[in-house]
């Protein structure tokens, strides 16, 4: 990110929306010495067991344990990045595996799992969260969670590639992004190779944005729970259908089901597509394929009017602390330490928009971010409205629509699955 937040400070990045949620679904890895964790009990270490979900981050994250164990050395930091997270942390709980920390999403999720949770309220960095992304991660007035960061996604797209085709200007309605594919059809070159194999990108990032879109969320998330709307009745649905319609019509078509995240990213780095929905958590990973590629990130239209297309940005996770933990107070002296770190690891290692107010981001985030913050400079977000979707929808509301993509489905039998799945889940 070159200046873009230097001028910018952090309470400023979400004042239009609200936070939310990211993270992903790739195969699990582990960060930390479990072989000296195993050993932990007979050598009188303490042992902090860590779940995230932040796949992109794993190694850094091991880095960052492995860091805190040399000028911790009574503490073994266990370390997990899963696939399937939500399904893997609740199973640890009921079989007594519970974990000291562990990452959860804004609103619903957090609210959802507050009666396990530790007041982080008198923390000595809970005064350097941003505002914008305390709301999030209060319930009853209690502060419980540590925000890791803030991000965006839109499509991000290969400038090279997209000027080899004569495209001169980013889309911003959905008739100019019908143009721009046939443009890049013309030229040969591939818009798309979109990983819906993966429920998090097509269930939670894409189809977040037309309830995003909405005039008024909260209130359209709520009529709908109450059974006074139904999913099909969100303005913006139509919209939806016609972007995700192009990405298979200028992509892999019904094989998008197939291709995952590590594949969707290899291909966009490697110039073999010329665009893909992700967000700026991408950016080391584009970067350690092809160092020299020329990018940036735009919105995602829905409609044809201009003034309607804004960019999602919100907070993809939080790190909590489970109040029943036996290391509560070294957990405690773990974030706190990761807060005094944080532009260290937070920011120049995991590559994060900084979501505390004594952070500072840097040029090294990149021109992902740099796009992000022309957005945010022009109040031009939407917030990630499936942080407030019923706890658990996002990753079943991906299977019908992975059916729709597979043709299994038609649009009115996706939407009728995904309303039968939200009424089941609701409260």
């Amino acid at each position: 990110m070159k200046k873009w937040l230097s001028t910018l400070t952090v309470s400023t990045l979400l004042l239009s929306s609200l936070v939310g949620c990211a993270g992903g679904d790739e195969p699990s890895g582990q960060a930390g010495s479990n072989k000296a964790a195993g050993n932990a009990a007979g050598s009188g270490k303490v042992t902090i067991k860590l779940m995230q979900f932040k796949v992109e981050i794993t190694d850094k994250v091991k880095a960052m344990a492995d860091e805190y164990m040399k000028q911790n050395p009574n503490v073994i930091i266990e370390a997990q990045v899963t696939k399937d997270y939500e399904t893997l942390l609740k199973t640890r709980f009921a079989s007594g595996d519970e974990p000291d920390v562990f990452m959860t999403k804004a609103y619903t999720d957090i609210a959802d799992w507050s009666d396990k949770l530790a007041d982080l309220s008198n923390e000595p960095w809970m005064s350097k969260v941003s505002p914008s992304a305390v709301q999030g991660m209060t319930v009853g007035g209690k502060k419980l969670g540590f925000p890791i960061a803030f991000e965006g996604y839109g499509f991000i797209y290969n400038k090279d590639l997209v000027a080899k085709a004569g495209i001169d200007k980013v889309p911003t309605t959905l008739t100019e992004l019908k143009q721009a594919n046939e443009k890049l059809k013309a030229a040969n070159i591939p818009s798309f190779a979109e990983g819906y194999k993966e429920w998090w990108i097509l269930g939670q990032h894409l189809f977040n944005l037309p309830f995003a879109y909405e005039k008024d969320p909260v209130a359209t998330i709520d009529k709908i729970n109450k059974g006074q709307a139904k999913v099909s009745d969100v303005a913006a649905m139509n919209g939806f259908f016609d972007v995700l319609d192009s990405t298979l019509k200028y992509g892999k078509g019904a094989e998008s089901v197939g291709v995952s995240y590590d594949n969707q990213v290899a291909d966009f780095s490697s110039g073999k597509t010329a665009m893909m929905q992700q967000g700026v958590w991408t950016i080391d990973s584009i970067m350690k394929i092809n160092p020299n590629i020329k990018m940036g990130m735009f919105a995602i239209p829905l409609t044809d009017n201009a003034a309607d297309t804004k960019m999602p940005v919100g907070v993809p996770g939080y790190y909590v602390i489970n109040k029943n933990s036996k290391n509560l107070e070294e957990s405690k002296k773990f974030l706190n330490w990761i807060h005094e770190n944080g532009q260290k690891y937070l920011v120049d290692s995991f590559k994060l928009i900084p979501a505390f107010t004594d952070l500072k981001t840097t040029p090294d985030l990149g021109p992902l971010a740099e796009d992000l913050s022309a957005y945010v400079s022009k109040n031009q977000t939407i917030p990630w409205a499936h942080t407030l979707w019923p706890s658990g929808t996002n990753q079943e509301f991906a299977k019908p629509l992975q059916a729709y993509v597979g043709g299994q489905m038609k649009k009115e039998q996706a939407l009728a699955e995904v309303q039968n799945i939200w009424n089941a889940r609701k409260k």
